[in-house]
This record gives C-alpha cells, structure tokens and sequence, in this order.
C-alpha cells in the first residue's frame, strides 16, 4: 500500500451508529475511542507512519481442529493496558461488509511488546472467514480497550 489520499482515507475510523452506543455511560464510551483513535489517525497521517495504527500478527498456534492462538505484535515495548473485564475489538472486511467481533486478550495485563488473543473459527462465520484470510505479518486492526465494569478485587 502506498501513500496515497485513498489509501490513507480507507484507514480512517469510522463514527460510530448511533446504535453501536450503549447509552450506559461506560468509560470509554465508544464516541471516546473513536476520537482518541481519530486523533491517532490524524497524527499517523501527518508522520506518514501507518504503524501507529496497526498491529501486524506475526505468529499463530493451532490450539485444537477450530481454535488458534494469535499473538500480535505492540509498538515498542507498549502494553495494551486492560483491566481485568474490558476486551478490544477486531475489526475487518468480508466481501464489502464491515464487521467486528470483541475478544478479551489470554495474556497478563503486564505484558510487554504483544498480546495474545484466543480466536475459535466456525464454517461459515464471517469473522472466521476473515481471520482464516490472513497472512503472515500481515496488519489487522483492532479498537479499545472497552468495558466499563473493570474487575476490583474484594468489592461487590
């Protein structure tokens, strides 16, 4: 991919639908992430360094016949600072339709440099069709941290 107006407006984040809204009040909220990842974007796009917005996936295990272990490389020595009960969301294109699916990452929250996600793929599933098209190093995106009911130890 070149540098080109198009290529760069292809990477653009997406406003979210009004309907991708839960209206609850979570932190963050998914207007939240789409302008911190807008600000990304515009910042990505100004350096010309299409790495600020992508993580590529640079190894994957075949855990049983359906489930596969993806660990996807970070930026630096970066983590991706979850708590415990927030996930991230992949987000791809099969045959012109946008979708996206949430995955809680399997690695410690301290993790440095990665992250690990557990991906089970179904015949027929449009993300498993998706995941399945991959290639090695190739850059997928993904969105977060969401989740507004962090997990506090001993706090009902």
């Amino acid at each position: 991919m070149d540098d080109s107006e198009d290529d760069w407006l292809s990477l653009k984040p997406q406003e979210p639908l009004p309907s991708q809204c839960c209206g609850s009040g979570c932190i963050p909220c998914i207007y939240d992430v789409y302008q911190k990842e807008l600000e990304q974007w515009e910042e990505a796009k100004a350096k010309q360094d299409r790495s600020l917005l992508t993580r590529k996936k640079p190894k994957v295990d075949q855990l049983t016949e359906d489930t596969y272990q993806y660990k996807f490389e970070l930026p630096g020595n970066s983590s991706l600072g979850l708590s415990l009960g927030q996930h991230i969301v992949l987000r791809g294109l099969v045959n012109g339709l946008e979708i996206q699916r949430a995955y809680t990452p399997i690695t410690p929250v301290n993790a440095e440099g990665y992250f690990d996600v557990l991906i089970k793929c179904y015949e027929g599933g449009l993300m498993s069709q998706y995941v399945k098209s991959w290639k090695q190093g190739e850059s997928v995106f993904w969105r977060g941290p969401f989740g507004g009911f962090p997990y506090r130890p001993n706090q009902s």
